[in-house]
């Protein structure tokens, strides 16, 4: 059993952390956090051409993440692959012993560093999801049969903040079905409209983590323009409070405000763990669990 697994069905609140992967092959700040931050994080999020950029291979990021001692959690988006694809490098991860799958549709390519690329989209989160359940139960998405069957433990992603959010909890009802076993939330920086949405979702046998995310100061000055991202936005009470000048002071307060919601999220039961994007920064990871007295 993967440890996220085993922290989550054990009610031990594991947090993640996400790190970076590099646009080429110079690993050294890739492992660092991995490192850095053994035996304190329960796995490292491994982000598959995040906002539709080009880095390194996910699955070969998991790789050399679970070599240095890490527990790899592999995102997998629908974008880049047709169906074969998706399922070589499923069974690929589980040849590999990586366990732990986030399915996700994917940013465009028009919003990343390639946006004369062709999409693929031949399968959205959903379909990934049921992909991966038939490969695990011995069987390709055409039915074949294989000659042994990988060990995945699922998740997807929703959007609590979502408006209107009637579409999110259709989401959640069809990626339940299709065998999700966790929810990551998209970012937030405020709680209240998670706990709206966990209790317009109901009770499921499924477990929620809450993303936090360390903006850059990037972020902070769009939010101030009234620019929001697609999945997340700023509120105006943290936009004032995160605004400084000198971008790592940007950083710095935001690693503050992570670790107190994370301190809430965790005291409060609000989810049953963390997954926290903070640009690949283990100094600021360290930060954030020292004010969360993690």
């Amino acid at each position: 059993m993967s440890k996220l697994k085993e922290a989550l069905a054990g009610g031990q609140f594991p947090i993640v952390m996400e790190i970076e992967l590099p646009k080429g092959i110079d690993l050294e700040g890739m492992l660092a956090p991995v490192k850095l931050l053994h035996g304190k994080v329960t796995a490292f999020g491994i982000p598959d051409n995040e906002d539709a950029k080009m880095k390194l291979s996910s699955l070969a990021a998991a790789r050399l993440v679970q070599e240095a001692g890490g527990e790899p959690l592999l995102l997998m988006t629908c974008r880049d692959r047709n169906r074969l694809a998706l399922e070589s490098d499923l069974l690929g991860a589980g040849a590999l012993g990586i366990e732990n799958i986030l399915a996700l549709s994917g940013d465009f390519v028009s919003l990343g560093d390639h946006p004369d690329a062709k999409p693929v989209y031949d399968a959205d989160s959903v379909q990934l999801l049921q992909i991966a359940r038939g490969l695990m139960t011995g069987h390709d998405s055409v039915g074949l049969s294989l000659k042994g069957n990988p060990q995945f433990y699922l998740g997807a992603v929703l959007i609590p903040e979502a408006d209107p959010v009637a579409p999110q909890l259709l989401k959640a009802k069809k990626k339940l079905e299709a065998g999700v076993e966790f929810f990551i939330t998209a970012p937030m920086f405020t709680l209240e409209k998670f706990r709206q949405f966990r209790q317009s979702l109901g009770s499921q046998a499924v477990k929620f983590m809450a993303c936090l995310r360390v903006p850059k100061a990037s972020e902070v000055e769009e939010a101030s323009l009234g620019q929001h991202r697609k999945v997340y936005s700023l509120p105006p009470d943290v936009v004032k409070e995160l605004a400084g000048s000198d971008p790592e002071e940007v950083l710095q307060k935001g690693a503050a405000l992570t670790g107190r919601l994370l301190k809430e999220i965790r005291e409060q039961k609000l989810a049953d763990g963390v997954y926290v994007k903070v640009h690949g920064r283990g100094d600021l990871m360290a930060q954030i669990l020292k004010t969360a007295g993690a």
